[in-house]
């Protein structure tokens, strides 16, 4: 009976462990993955609680997050493999597996100690197997740690990769825009010397770099917590300068005079994968309590006017009822406001850095 146990267990924690691999790594979509995601969500609350004991939201410590998650995902995966087929061993000690001197210990803990030595392929050769069917045993377990490092380092590869061209992306929206750093002097910058005819092929890679974005996050949901310091590098502010950006297009401009951006693809299509990107990655990450944020209609009012002001002091044509502008300005914000602040709040921004 305890031989059954602990055959089941084992092959219980191996299946597991060989899941959360395989959707973590060969087959990255947020939501497939067994333990990875709830890792980071743990680890993550962890590192909020000891932020706030050290200091309100010491952002230092909240940059370290995400490297020590890839640390933890891998090393979790190194010993579930190693406990799982410590378990399969377990049983056999004294008889499958011998010392090759004296007497053999039949503790969990050489069990465990034999597993380990398998599965990083150290080849101490103090315990070692004396039938065909344990030999294969541990040949496996040794092709598993060798193909669970070659996986953790190419995860890592891709992991870094995709956060250096977010990083790419973000620092790039955050150099778009001048003094006052909001979304009017972003698209006063797209302008050029006409009828904004640059914004088109611009607006056009914002769209795929926000599409790479999602893709990446749905692939890698570690990328999430990924904190750095400086706010411009967040999500929070990368999906609220998108959606401000095409508000402000949609309901500013007059529409007579810059009608064919207000209707080009490019412009549609960047509304519309921000609010994929926004939408679709807040709903798979964060706790749905996140997403009751509130509207501030009154504030988001006086913000288009801001904005109305700015581009009316560089001759842009605007729409001719700015009443009826604020309003459309302030119901499409209302659309998508909530998800960004939520992704803000989580992730420990204050959301003023994010809309000034």
């Amino acid at each position: 009976m305890f031989d059954l146990g602990c055959t089941i267990l084992g092959l219980f924690v191996i299946g597991l462990t060989a899941v959360d691999v395989f959707s973590t790594v060969f087959y990255p979509r947020t939501g497939k993955s067994v333990l990875s995601l709830r890792i980071c969500q743990s680890v993550w609350a962890l590192f909020r609680f000891v932020s706030r004991l050290a200091g309100i939201k010491n952002k230092t410590i909240l940059s370290y997050c995400g490297p020590c998650l890839l640390i933890v995902i891998v090393s979790v995966w190194v010993w579930a493999f190693a406990v799982g087929f410590a378990l399969l061993f377990w049983p056999a000690l004294g008889s499958g597996i011998q010392a090759s001197q004296g007497a053999t210990p039949t503790d969990f803990a050489t069990a465990l100690y034999y597993s380990g030595f398998t599965l990083t392929t150290l080849g101490v050769g103090d315990l070692v197997p004396k039938s065909g069917v344990w030999r294969l045993i541990s040949i496996t377990e040794a092709a598993v740690g060798f193909s669970v490092i070659t996986a953790s380092l190419t995860y890592l590869m891709s992991v870094y990769n995709a956060l250096t061209r977010r990083n790419t992306f973000a620092l790039s929206l955050h150099h778009c825009t001048n003094d006052p750093k909001n979304t009017a002097s972003m698209l006063l910058g797209l302008k050029g010397h006409g009828q904004f005819e640059p914004a088109l092929s611009q607006l056009k890679d914002m769209s795929c770099d926000l599409l790479f974005l999602l893709e990446a996050h749905h692939d890698y949901p570690i990328l999430h917590f990924f904190r750095f310091e400086e706010v411009y590098y967040s999500l929070g502010r990368i999906s609220f300068v998108c959606l401000d950006l095409v508000t402000l297009i949609k309901t500013a401009l007059d529409p007579q005079v810059y009608g064919p951006l207000l209707t080009a693809s490019a412009t549609i299509e960047l509304e519309n994968s921000a609010h994929a990107l926004l939408t679709q990655l807040s709903e798979s990450f964060l706790p749905s309590h996140y997403l009751k944020q509130p509207s501030h209609p009154k504030e988001w009012r006086d913000y288009y006017f801001e904005l109305i002001a700015t581009l009316q002091q560089h001759e842009v044509e605007t729409v001719s009822d700015l009443s009826q502008g604020a309003d459309h300005y302030v119901q499409a914000r209302d659309r998508w406001n909530h998800y960004s602040m939520a992704v803000t709040v989580y992730m420990e921004y204050d959301w003023s850095d994010v809309v000034q």
